[in-house]
């Protein structure tokens, strides 16, 4: 009996000393195994990344090679911009014409003095006759009654200005009418009314406006003296010269180009 049991107990073990030993072989087995899936997997993380890496890398250098699409124009900017570029062109062109034109203020210049010096006469310049903020405004011939002015005292000894020129050729004037209303201008380019006509008559006396050829004539007829005019590219003109005879004429210059501001005129005398 003592001995069955022994010999069952060898069996027994004989039997479990395999079965140990398969399974100690399984599981060696099974860590190979999963040391493989784990090498596998490492594997396939490290070329996941390394792709990844080769594609932000291709993304990185295709846009940097990419060329930005041009906006499109603002038509309104190309226009100012031609326009710009037309006018400097043409501003352009006119320098260059004025360059290559003549000086006229010098010309004329020239010419008056040639021909006052062949008359024995020199050019005194005539300063504003007192209205010079309102001269800026109306920019013409507001140096005539300082001139004729200068003519009466140095040729005839008559102490004047300008004031009491314009109210006595002012007074002339309304006095004869029918003399000057003619050749008067109109907005309308009619004939100049008798309102018209006292208005400017009002304004020769009391401001700033211009004197011209008429106001010229109405001065030589109030003071019953002849004016000589010397202008350039003209005759001399002579007014009321058959009228006054053997009195000494008042001579005066007409300036077109002398000052940029409008049209001058100087007292002549004699050198």
């Amino acid at each position: 009996m003592k001995q069955t049991q022994q010999q069952a107990k060898k069996i027994e073990s004989s039997e479990k000393a395999p079965i140990e030993e398969n399974q100690n072989n399984e599981n060696e087995n099974i860590s190979d195994d999963n040391e493989d899936i784990v090498d596998k997997l490492l594997a396939k993380i490290e070329a996941k990344r390394v792709e990844e890496e080769k594609n932000a890398a291709s993304k990185v250098s295709v846009s940097s090679n990419k060329v930005p699409k041009s906006k499109k124009p603002n038509r309104q900017k190309l226009r100012k911009a031609r326009k710009a570029a037309e006018m400097a062109e043409l501003q352009r062109e006119v320098e260059n014409e004025a360059k290559n034109q003549p000086n006229m203020k010098e010309v004329e210049r020239e010419k008056i003095k040639e021909i006052v010096t062949t008359m024995g006469l020199s050019i005194k310049e005539i300063m504003p006759d007192g209205h010079w903020q309102v001269f800026l405004a109306f920019q013409y011939k507001i140096y005539l009654y300082n001139a004729i002015s200068d003519q009466l005292q140095i040729k005839h000894n008559i102490m004047t200005d300008y004031k009491e020129l314009r109210r006595k050729t002012a007074a002339y004037m309304r006095e004869n009418p029918d003399d000057f209303i003619p050749f008067l201008p109109t907005k309308d380019d009619g004939i100049c009314s008798p309102e018209q006509f006292s208005k400017y008559c009002d304004e020769l006396e009391n401001t700033a406006v211009w004197g011209g050829q008429l106001e010229i004539i109405a001065i030589s007829k109030a003071f019953k003296l002849p004016v000589h005019l010397i202008q350039m590219n003209s005759p001399l003109m002579k007014i009321s010269d058959d009228e006054f005879l053997n009195k000494e004429p008042i001579t005066i210059s007409f300036h077109r180009h002398m000052y940029g501001l409008g049209a001058h005129y100087n007292s002549l005398r004699k050198i």
